[in-house]
């Protein structure tokens, strides 16, 4: 994330790429984003679709975009009517939240979204994280050494590597002389529990 655009405000930049964010109206019990971030680990045999672009593609903005956008309506993203989901918004250069936002009618996620710093580090190199309001399809924008993607899975409760990933953070945080990795260990533990409970 570019730092010159860490105090501006995320509403403003993100209309840039066509979203609009929208006040409240979080769903109780949303994927922790440690959890959606995992989906770059995932398996094409776990349920991973990818809709990668090369580096080489002359038109890789364009591309990138038409990917997420098939895949996000093929998982269910958004509603096609009203096409709100969570979007994960940084807040300072370690940290993100969820925010729900809306896909406008003219939209560049991958060009003029990742440019904001907000969706990635430049025009075409993404970094994002997604999830519908019902937590039930979760995507990840990326990039990569030899070109970009945006990964979508369904179910990520269901998933081996994001289970065995978050099930380690959370037998860590039971420990009762434990040492955290980190200090967002605990709340994501939480988080991770209620989102499990949610879809059982």
């Amino acid at each position: 994330m570019q730092a010159e655009h860490l105090d501006e405000r995320p509403a403003a930049l993100l209309r840039r790429a066509g979203l609009l964010l929208l006040s409240g109206g979080l769903p109780p019990a949303p994927p922790p984003l440690a959890a959606v971030r995992m989906l770059v680990a995932c398996r094409p045999d776990e349920g991973r679709r990818d809709g990668w672009v090369d580096e080489e593609n002359p038109g890789l903005v364009d591309a990138a975009n038409e990917g997420w956008f098939a895949l996000a309506r093929e998982h269910g993203l958004f509603d096609p009517t009203e096409r709100e989901f969570l979007l994960g918004v940084p807040t300072t250069e370690e940290d993100a939240e969820w925010r729900r936002a809306k896909l406008l009618d003219t939209w560049d996620l991958f060009g003029a979204g990742a440019a904001t710093g907000l969706l990635g580090s430049a025009a075409g190199r993404p970094e994002f994280v997604m999830s519908s309001l019902d937590g039930r399809a979760v995507m990840q924008g990326t990039t990569y050494h030899h070109g970009v993607t945006s990964i979508a899975m369904s179910e990520l409760w269901r998933v081996p590597t994001v289970r065995a990933h978050m099930e380690r953070i959370v037998a860590q945080v039971a420990q009762p002389n434990r040492r955290d990795g980190a200090a967002w260990y605990p709340a994501t533990a939480q988080a991770w529990r209620r989102y499990v409970r949610q879809h059982r």
